[in-house]
């Protein structure tokens, strides 16, 4: 028997409570949605629809299709079969391309969006928890194009402002796809439950489960008090591998609790300044944006 393939795809966008909707989503019986590869590595994001884009820029992925279709093997009775990359919205030209070859013009797409100043702050705050953002918002705001341009190594996640301008990445695929559910982060986080049940039905799987939404998942974390902590944390040192070899898995996660809680600090609020630049620079996509999905986003820009 053939394996079967996804009919539906969370695109996107990033830190816009999809990694929330994954999760009440797997937790219903007739949702298919993967964890883990053939290898039992856990996978959350498959993004084997934008290799060619993404493959340098990130370590996890599943590169070729064969693996891609071992993710879908255990898919038994299921009725709605999915996956979810976030880099499907920003990359809609070859995420739509691959879709259609790999997949077919029939998949459901699920879209995700957020005010994009409060997206690009909560993006900028996750990946500023790693290694890989060592520059303030602001500087990282005013040198993001060339950074992807320069390092082709980098996380296409830096692109704060770029992933916000939603307008043309949802339009491609309004015009692409016919069954197309667009979540506003806003009402998702207020109304979890109707917007879920909206969800089942766009899905076609029954509404009366038991799914847990009171865990919220992947929120924006706490930036490291200095640069020396967060190296010894995050980075590979001679440290981090001497308790490998004496600690088993469980222990040393609850030490990195502990310690990495000590060693943070609270999260600061968006500079007043700085959120009114990027309303600014918003302002004319979220008008167009409106009138496409015939939704009012006046609020996004104040």
């Amino acid at each position: 028997m053939s394996t079967k393939l996804p009919n539906f795809l969370i695109v996107g966008a990033a830190k816009s409570g999809t990694s929330s909707l994954h999760n009440y989503l797997n937790q219903h019986p007739d949702i298919f949605l993967p964890s883990f590869d053939s290898k039992g590595k856990k996978v959350k994001e498959p993004r084997f629809l934008i290799k060619q884009i993404v493959e340098q820029r990130l370590h996890n992925g599943v590169w070729n299709y064969e693996e891609y279709k071992s993710l879908f093997s255990a898919v038994d009775n299921e009725i709605a079969i999915g996956e979810a990359t976030v880099l499907y919205l920003y990359y809609y030209n070859n995420a739509i391309k691959n879709i259609i070859h790999y997949l077919n013009k029939d998949v459901k797409i699920i879209i995700m969006l957020r005010n994009p100043t409060e997206r690009a702050y909560s993006a900028y705050q996750h990946v500023s928890k790693g290694i890989r953002e060592q520059k303030s918002f602001e500087e990282a705001l005013s040198i993001e194009e060339n950074r992807m341009q320069d390092d082709k190594t980098i996380t296409p996640m830096i692109m704060y402002k770029g992933m916000g301008m939603y307008y043309k990445m949802v339009k491609a695929y309004l015009d692409t796809f016919k069954n197309v559910h667009i979540i506003l982060y806003d009402d998702f986080r207020d109304n979890t439950k109707i917007e879920m049940m909206k969800v089942y039905k766009f899905l076609g799987v029954e509404n009366d489960v038991n799914v847990n939404l009171n865990v919220k998942h992947n929120k924006g974390g706490r930036r490291w008090r200095n640069s020396f902590l967060k190296h010894l944390f995050i980075e590979d040192n001679f440290v981090k591998i001497f308790f490998k070899s004496i600690l088993p898995k469980k222990i040393r996660r609850h030490i990195y609790r502990i310690l990495s809680n000590f060693s943070k600090n609270n999260t600061k609020k968006i500079n007043k300044e700085t959120q009114m630049h990027l309303n600014n620079y918003f302002k004319d996509d979220i008008f167009e944006l409106s009138k496409l999905i015939n939704k009012d986003l006046e609020h996004w820009t104040r």
